[in-house]
């Protein structure tokens, strides 16, 4: 008489391991959602702080100098200032507008040209290196607010 045995089987099922697998996709989007969430929100962090720096060197300029740039800003000009201030997370400089208006120009700053200035009261509505505006308006793009960040001229 042979006596059959039978093996008891060791593993998972196809069932087990597709609820599992589907289980770890759900929390792996999850982690990966809230990942890039904090990374936009860095970048944004990393905006309002050249903002603040730079509007911190023009103040300064303008204390020395009477008046606000009528030119590109550089670090030449912004005498102390961090390079990368000048220039977004993407690496282009600050696009700068220039109006002999009395009125603040409109700045649209876009996920390409992250910072704008727009100078205004000025001598000529080119940049032109010597000359000098009344007032400007520094703003900057952000991507968790679409109102975007502006620091406006303090004299």
């Amino acid at each position: 008489m042979l006596k059959t045995l039978r093996k008891a089987q060791a593993g998972f099922t196809i069932i087990e391991l597709l609820i599992v697998i589907a289980i770890i996709g759900i929390l792996a989007g999850l982690v990966l959602n809230n990942f890039q969430g904090a990374q936009a929100k860095a970048r944004d962090t990393q905006r309002r702080t050249d903002v603040n720096n730079v509007h911190a060197k023009l103040e300064e300029f303008y204390n020395d100098q009477g008046g606000y740039p009528n030119e590109d800003l550089s670090i030449t000009l912004l005498a102390g200032i961090d390079a990368e201030a000048l220039n977004d997370v993407d690496g282009t400089a600050i696009v700068a507008t220039y109006t002999t208006s009395t009125t603040a120009p409109t700045l649209s700053p876009a996920n390409t040209n992250e910072y704008a200035y727009g100078g205004y009261g000025c001598t000529s509505a080119t940049s032109t290196v010597g000359d000098f505006c009344t007032k400007y308006v520094l703003k900057t793009f952000l991507e968790k607010d679409t109102a975007g960040f502006t620091k406006n001229s303090l004299n």
